[in-house]
């Protein structure tokens, strides 16, 4: 992945724009079923790992819209239960399998033409499939 892609969909780079500053990442320790509070109230925990998420919102790019729509139909796939994804991470990249389950974007016709997501962009949100990190 090269300095100027946000993200990677199945290892292919899209003609999109993502929002400055609405890439943002997210994790969560997970417990299983057996983790809970003890007579004491002490917490005991079975964890099983750390799964990292990742939001943003995407735009088109004005003189590309095809790959606008390539990326929201390829995104939106119900043959896909999810994709593999590659973020940044850190100072270098995180690949990894991960779901959407929905999106949003705002139709503005201009000349006539269709342009989804021109003025509010595509939120997505992409859970991780399984941890990244196990214990």
């Amino acid at each position: 992945m090269d300095q100027e892609q946000v993200f990677l969909l199945d290892g292919k780079s899209y003609n999109v724009q993502v929002e400055a500053d609405s890439l943002e990442r997210s994790f969560n320790v997970t417990d299983t079923d057996q983790s809970g509070r003890t007579l004491d109230y002490t917490m005991d925990r079975d964890i099983i790992g750390t799964f990292y998420n990742y939001t943003m919102k995407i735009y088109p790019e004005p003189t590309d819209l095809a790959s606008y729509d390539a990326f929201y139909d390829a995104i939106s796939d119900p043959q896909y239960d999810s994709h593999e994804m590659t973020f940044p991470y850190g100072q270098e990249t995180l690949t990894f399998r991960a779901y959407v389950t929905q999106g949003k974007d705002k139709l503005l016709i201009r000349n006539g033409k269709n342009i989804w997501g021109w003025k509010e962009g595509l939120s997505l949100t992409f859970t991780a499939m399984e941890p990244q990190r196990r214990r």
